[in-house]
């Protein structure tokens, strides 16, 4: 036994395999061999995924041996390391075996990339996203790496504001059994369409625009500044401070109010008090359009008024 013991160690130095064969233990009960390389799927590691088991071997076959490597990666054990736990299990000289003095084992897995993630992204947040929004873009920043079974994705809900490029960063999240086994950040863009009011027709700077110089179209807001209108109604009466080409969205900054009453002109002023209105000749001391605010003055008081803008040429003043 002693040179038994010796010739393990010896064994186990050199790096050579360690084994018991039958010239030891008589018939064997069992039989353990362990090859050099195995592939593992588990988060631990048993005998059973790594060796060869025949006889009362089975029994062992539960044994944990070491924790596995992360899901598409390779890691070494020793072969001492193997007999170690083995032994610890209940190993009895009734079984032979064979371990190489050097494992490698490697973590199956399975590749979530871009192409196996986007539809999740677009489908889990189309169910979010405001009427008329829409994912326009989805970047995966890496792919994920995780152990073979179902899973689950789940997407985060992107940053309010969007960096450069309009792109909003999330984080999806994947989950097996509950626990979450991988987490990918992304990027995405989002498009936002809505009604847009447009020009008909060529407008020539200075026209005051009417109904039927004007259409709604929905087009893509995320890409059309911010002051874009989406009502006729903000439009019509407003004179074009610009040329406006067919089809050209309109901006607060295109339009202006049109000047309805001039300083200097003849307007009649109609006063209303008390149910009652009268209707008088009175000298406009600013210019204005519809709905703001001028002085006049009453042709006959002589008395400086300040009214409201109604109509081309009127203006109303209320007691």
């Amino acid at each position: 036994m002693r040179w038994a013991l010796l010739a393990l160690c010896c064994a186990t130095a050199l790096g050579t395999p360690l084994a018991r064969d039958a010239a030891w233990a008589g018939a064997p009960a069992g039989r353990i061999r362990v090859p050099a390389q195995a592939t593992v799927t588990g988060a631990e590691v048993r005998l059973a995924e790594i060796a060869l088991l025949d006889g009362t071997a089975v029994d062992l076959g539960e044994t944990e041996i070491a924790p596995s490597p992360e899901p598409g990666a390779t890691r070494r054990i020793s072969g001492q390391s193997v007999l170690a736990r083995l032994r610890a299990a209940g190993l009895d000289d009734g079984i032979v075996y064979t371990i190489p003095a050097t494992i490698s084992l490697t973590r199956a897995h399975q590749v979530l990339d871009e192409a196996a993630l986007r539809p999740v992204v677009e489908a889990q947040l189309g169910e979010r996203l405001p009427p008329g929004d829409r994912v326009d873009v989805v970047e995966v920043q890496r792919p994920a790496r995780i152990p073979l079974g179902a899973y689950e994705i789940e997407v985060g809900d992107p940053a309010a504001q969007a960096t450069g490029g309009g792109y909003r960063r999330t984080d999806l999240r994947v989950v097996q059994e509950g626990v979450v086994v991988a987490t990918v950040p992304a990027r995405v863009k989002i498009a936002s369409f809505g009604p847009v009011v447009v020009a008909r027709q060529p407008v020539a700077r200075g026209t005051v625009l009417r109904a039927e110089d004007l259409r709604i179209e929905e087009r893509r807001l995320d890409e059309l500044p911010s002051t874009v209108l989406g009502d006729v109604e903000e439009a019509i009466g407003k004179e074009a401070r610009v040329a406006l080409a067919a089809g050209k969205p309109l901006t607060v900054q295109a339009l202006s109010t049109a000047a309805l009453v001039k300083r200097g002109d003849l307007v009649r002023l109609l006063i209303e008090k008390n149910g009652l209105r009268l209707s008088v000749a009175a000298a406009a001391l600013d210019t204005g359009g519809s709905g703001e605010r001028v002085r006049v003055l009453n042709e006959s008081s002589k008395r400086e008024l300040v009214g409201r803008v109604v109509d081309h040429g009127t203006v109303v003043v209320v007691y």
